[in-house]
């Protein structure tokens, strides 16, 4: 099968790109390129990338292909509340009108990236069919994107939901911006799990290489198990408070100590969530527990020395590095690239 990754250079992008050339699908990346290859570079010469801004793709880009797997986006909720209506812009509206551009030229099946964060604050355990209650600038922005590329679905066009939970793991592009990646970074460069909340927050947590996976599922699943179908992408397992998750990492890296910062507050972020739909329908099932993640990142951690100002390095943090890019000319307010 063609498929045309959007984000390909990204954190979760490196893996599904790789997974994607392993299960020999031909696979088209298109990825502005902001961010540096943080952890490994290794393999990256063998993919096929059309260094483009998601605003500028057009439907020649798109002829052939018979899946789109959309991760490309303003990324996190800090960088998303930065600027709500270019969030707004770059992760809806340009979502839908790839979309469009994807119908009209053919493409069978558009797989978005979407994002347990639309349940936000919820106190029940919530499936696919629960209110969703997006709290930030971030999840709006998913939510009416899934809203109108279910209006776009036709017998020959398919759009595919993925509401993933809280992504962690080891991928060549490296995030310390997400809970898990920063909460062992911090333990294995300065000895403090630092909690900026207070913890009692729930979150479902899963593994990159898990997240990718289930991608691959549904680009190879037949068309009517998944078209038009909204599947949460976890494990009911790895349903955790923030604060258990300090507590893991604890137990599994030596003289770390557990932190709360003064003057925390309680997380308006706060949902469990249950994952039998995809598992039942698709056969899909986590292959990382918490356990094994945490042990993995910071064996690889320990490998490479990662150090006090390792931890401190922009190239880690999305928000961080975009804001360097500005202020160093390279890209505008708008984030588009300046010649």
């Amino acid at each position: 099968m063609k498929v045309f990754l959007t984000g390909n250079l990204g954190y979760v992008g490196r893996v599904l790109h790789k997974k994607l050339l392993e299960n020999k699908h031909e696979v088209i990346g298109c990825d502005i390129g902001y961010f540096p290859q943080s952890w490994s570079d290794e393999g990256l010469s063998t993919y096929k990338t059309l260094k483009k801004d998601i605003r500028d793709i057009t439907k020649d880009d798109l002829v052939g292909c018979n899946a789109i797997c959309h991760l490309a986006g303003l990324s996190n909720d800090p960088m998303g509340e930065i600027n709500p209506s270019l969030t707004n812009e770059i992760n809806f509206l340009e979502t839908i009108r790839i979309a469009k551009l994807s119908k009209e030229v053919g493409v069978q099946r558009f797989i978005f990236s979407s994002s347990c964060s639309t349940y936000g604050l919820n106190e029940d355990i919530v499936n696919e069919n629960s209110e969703l209650v997006p709290q930030t600038a971030y999840a709006k922005s998913k939510v009416n994107s899934e809203i109108e590329l279910m209006k776009l679905k036709e017998p020959m066009f398919s759009p595919i939901i993925l509401r993933n939970a809280t992504v962690y793991g080891i991928s060549p592009n490296l995030r310390l911006d997400l809970v898990i990646n920063n909460l062992v970074g911090s333990a294995v460069s300065t000895g403090k799990i630092k909690l900026l909340s207070d913890g009692t927050a729930w979150r479902p947590l899963l593994h990159v290489e898990d997240m990718a996976s289930a991608f691959i599922k549904c680009v190879e699943a037949p068309l009517d198990q998944v078209a038009g179908e909204i599947f949460n992408v976890g494990s009911n397992e790895d349903n955790v408070t923030v604060l258990e998750i300090a507590n893991k990492i604890l137990k599994i890296i030596p003289n770390s100590k557990v932190e709360i910062a003064e003057n925390s507050n309680k997380d308006n972020r706060s949902y469990r969530v249950n994952f039998d739909k995809i598992n039942q329908k698709l056969g899909f099932k986590t292959k990382w527990n918490l356990n094994d993640g945490i042990k993995h990142i910071y064996e690889e951690m320990k490998q490479t020395n990662f150090s006090k100002e390792d931890f401190a390095d922009k190239k880690f943090f999305r928000l961080k590095f975009l804001i360097w890019l500005i202020e160093q000319e390279k890209i505008d307010h708008e984030l588009k690239l300046k010649n």
